[in-house]
């Protein structure tokens, strides 16, 4: 009985010993097939057997084999068979033979040299990595085929995990023995002791100090029971090129930078020496522009930083180019290409740079096309298009802003959102397809909490961000599976926080574009009381706020608020202040807001700010009360490091002022006040500030008027903050370094000024909301007499 081979044509002999040499590559084994050129395609099976999988499962091996006894035979489907079981990774080598059997029929053999399977993977001598930690780095697990290039590759890999936690002498092995014997896996692992960098110096710098190439670095010392600074060799080298691109930033494009570690006798501490090559600096010689038939030369060379005399610098080249194509983007010219060549003489040393541009043509947008929104009505997209109108050219930047406005208007999710330009670069016209996936833009959360400004308080909370009041349900079932009120972009929130010190009920809605124009209306009615130390505080009202967005940094509104007032159990030591609006009160007041914004977030700014004047008059729509208030805030964000995760290391500066124009005239809950975790850290809640006096004839035998410990607020506010925010641990933990100042006073006087500094960290729970929970400490180095202070405070981070 004659036993053949299975026949390959020869184009597919070479598709499958390509696919035979990458098993070889990941494991030991290989694809091994023979041909003799005798064709037996056609002929009927009879028999398939299984020769040599061992203790691999028939069941599993029959799964992956599409021959069939009673069909014909066909080489093709034998070959897919090989590949499909050589993906199992269970094998050496797999082959296959066919036997002609003497009636012509044939039996079908695979024929396995099965790889052996690890029974068990472990670690020994492991003290400072666990083991959890250890298996995600070599990724061999029991049942994983034995592989000496796998085990060579995991003890590299718990070499490198020990060196990034400082253990510079390191070693692991395996145990021969114990794998032959019994295939269990033991890397057995001598940690050494853990290096710590205690000095980093730098050697051949002349042109910067070491105070400024240690900013570069993100190396640190250690520091005891602070900062760890475990010695690892990959973060140095990665400062060694930070140092290399610092030099060729400021010109010195032949600079090298390298390290040195110095380790001590005893293995545990090193030092770390920066040796620094600086070269020449060169200088630009001359800027020679092409191909530009859009802009002539003199605008093109004035919209680039690059100058001719100045230093040469990559980083400028590079916003150069962003420059250029920003001019051109803005016109439509949407496959502009801006290409900078730079030719050196090391003699002089100077650069002569050619700026070529390829313009391409100008775009005009045909049909916006919107996929993927079922709730949400398509004006609620359209609203967040920029440069993107019909009919008229691409404003190229506009459409890198289109896609960040969906991204962060919270009605979509970012995997879902795309903005793509169809069409080809020759067409004119490019028609826009938008695609989004709308998430869950509703929640009612129930939980409590406590604040060092508020005490314990519960908390109810229904929002809708996608809020649509004009299409109420129109059966039961709509309004259960929340597919009513939505769809139309508003916000609507429902808020109940009762609380032991205070309480606070509220509901708001908000239309961003009414009647489809950039006016916005919002309104809002509360019900808040407060316990305070000598009285009881209740205010009942709502306010309503029309207002224009200009563009997309400017806004203005105009705003009515009405209020009942109630002051009521007053201690008979309570401040004068108190006494004068005790009982019930009517407050009215319309407003006047002047808001600038360019923050690249609302939750987490890393760039940008601020700007907000407000001016309000009480009293203008009657009540009892009449005096007006000014008031002005600015904070700028700046991002003064970025390191290998894109964490943003960020410098934040808050100012604040206010002023009640006429003396006197604000009851006590209307002034300014200061104290608590938003206003200066290290005090209490409205503890800096003016105390009240108490009235004698209140207090039996007292004698004469005499200032109390209650805070009354001042007419006049100023308040500043330096916040130094830094990245701690993945998206989740920050730490912050802060100062915060000001003062409160009855009149503008800066003679009673507070500082206080301190720390904190910053926690993002996704559970809890999209801003962190921030809890700080500080201590105030400069007080008044009467201040209350508090060391420690805990709220939401609100950024503005």
């Amino acid at each position: 009985m004659p036993v053949h081979c299975v026949p390959w044509r020869m184009a597919r002999w070479f598709v499958f010993a390509a696919l035979g040499v990458a098993c070889a590559a990941s494991h030991a084994g290989a694809l091994v097939i023979n041909a003799t050129g005798v064709d037996l395609d056609g002929r009927p099976v009879v028999e398939i057997k299984l020769d040599g999988i061992e203790d691999v499962p028939e069941t599993l091996v029959r799964n992956q084999v599409r021959l069939r006894v009673g069909e014909p035979y066909d080489s093709e489907i034998a070959e897919q068979d090989i590949v499909r079981l050589t993906h199992l990774n269970r094998f050496r080598s797999i082959r296959v033979q066919v036997s002609e059997n003497d009636e012509g029929s044939l039996t079908v053999t695979y024929q396995f040299d099965t790889l052996a399977l690890f029974e068990d993977v472990a670690f020994s001598g492991n003290k400072s990595v666990a083991d959890q930690r250890l298996f995600q780095a070599v990724t061999l697990r029991g049942g994983d085929p034995i592989d000496e290039f796998l085990i060579q590759r995991g003890a590299k890999r718990i070499i490198d995990v020990y060196k990034a936690n400082g253990h510079f002498f390191t070693s692991a092995t395996w145990d021969v023995e114990l794998l032959k014997e019994s295939r269990i896996l033991l890397y057995q692992i001598r940690e050494g002791p853990k290096v710590r960098v205690r000095e980093i110096g730098f050697n051949g710098n002349e042109v910067f100090t070491d105070k400024q190439l240690r900013a570069q670095i993100l190396s640190k010392t250690f520091i005891p029971l602070i900062r760890a600074a475990p010695l690892n060799q990959e973060q140095l080298d990665v400062d060694a090129g930070r140092l290399q691109e610092f030099y060729h930033a400021h010109g010195y494009l032949n600079a090298r930078a390298g390290r040195d570690i110095q380790v001590s006798p005893d293995s545990e501490d090193a030092k770390v020496i920066f040796a620094i090559e600086e070269g020449r600096r060169y200088l630009v010689a001359n800027i020679t522009i092409e191909g530009n038939d859009v802009f002539p030369d003199q605008q093109i060379a004035e919209s680039i930083s690059l100058k001719v005399g100045d230093v040469y610098s990559r980083d400028r080249v590079e916003r150069g180019k962003r420059a250029i194509r920003s001019m051109y983007l803005k016109l439509g010219y949407l496959e502009v290409n801006a290409a900078i060549d730079t030719q050196f003489h090391e003699a002089d040393p100077t650069v002569d740079v050619t700026i070529r541009i390829l313009e391409g043509i100008a775009h005009t947008v045909g049909r916006v096309t919107i996929r993927g929104n079922t709730l949400t009505k398509d004006k609620v997209i359209l609203r967040q298009l920029r440069g993107i109108n019909p009919g008229r050219r691409f404003d190229g930047t506009g459409v890198s802003l289109t896609r960040r406005r969906l991204a962060e208007s919270h009605l979509f999710t970012r995997e879902g959102t795309n903005l793509a330009i169809l069409g080809q670069p020759g067409d004119r016209i490019r028609d826009v397809l938008v695609e989004v996936e709308e998430t869950n833009t509703g929640s009612l959360g129930f939980g409590a909490g406590v604040s060092s400004d508020a005490g314990v308080i519960g908390a109810i909370n229904l929002s809708q961000r996608n809020f649509d009041i004009a299409d109420p349900p129109e059966t039961i079932l709509e309004l259960i599976s929340g597919k009513a009120f939505r769809g139309a972009g508003q916000s609507m929130n429902l808020s109940l926080q009762p609380g032991n010190e205070s309480q606070r009920y509220s509901i708001r809605f908000k239309e961003p574009y009414l009647f489809e124009s950039n006016i916005f209306l919002g309104t809002s009615l509360f019900l808040f009381d407060r316990v305070r130390s000598d009285w009881d505080e209740g205010r009942t009202g709502g306010s309503v706020r029309l207002g224009r967005r200009f563009g997309d940094v400017w806004s203005a509104s105009v705003s009515v608020r009405g209020e009942k007032v109630e002051i009521d159990r007053i201690d008979v030591d309570a401040p004068v202040d108190v006494f004068q609006v005790a009982g019930e009160k009517t407050l009215t007041a319309v407003g006047f807001v002047l808001k600038r914004e360019t923050t690249n977030s609302r939750v987490f700014p890393t760039r940008g700010n601020v700007l907000e004047m407000s001016l309000s008059r009480a009293g203008a729509l009657g009540g009892d009360f009449d005096f007006t208030k000014v008031s002005t805030s600015f904070v700028n964000f700046w991002t003064l490091d970025e390191d290998f995760f894109n964490r943003k290391t960020v410098l934040s500066i808050r100012i604040e002022s206010g002023i009640i124009l006429e003396n006197n005239e604000a009851p006590v809950f209307e002034r300014f006040c200061a104290g608590g975790h938003r206003t200066i850290r290290g005090f209490d809640f409205r503890g800096a500030g003016p105390r009240g006096r108490v009235d004698p004839d209140q207090i039996p035998d007292s004698g004469d008027e005499f200032v109390g410990t209650d805070a009354v607020g001042g007419d006049f506010l100023f308040l500043l903050s330096i916040e130094y925010n830094i990245p701690i641990y993945q998206d989740i933990m920050r730490i912050v370094f802060f100062t915060d100042t000001g003062t409160v006073d009855p009149d503008v006087d800066f003679g009673d000024y507070r500082v206080a500094v301190g720390t904190g960290l910053r926690l993002k729970i996704p559970a809890f909301g999209q801003a962190p929970l921030a809890f700080d400490v500080a201590f105030p180095i400069l007080k008044q007499d009467g201040d209350e202070t508090r060391a420690f405070s805990f709220d939401i981070a609100v950024p503005f």
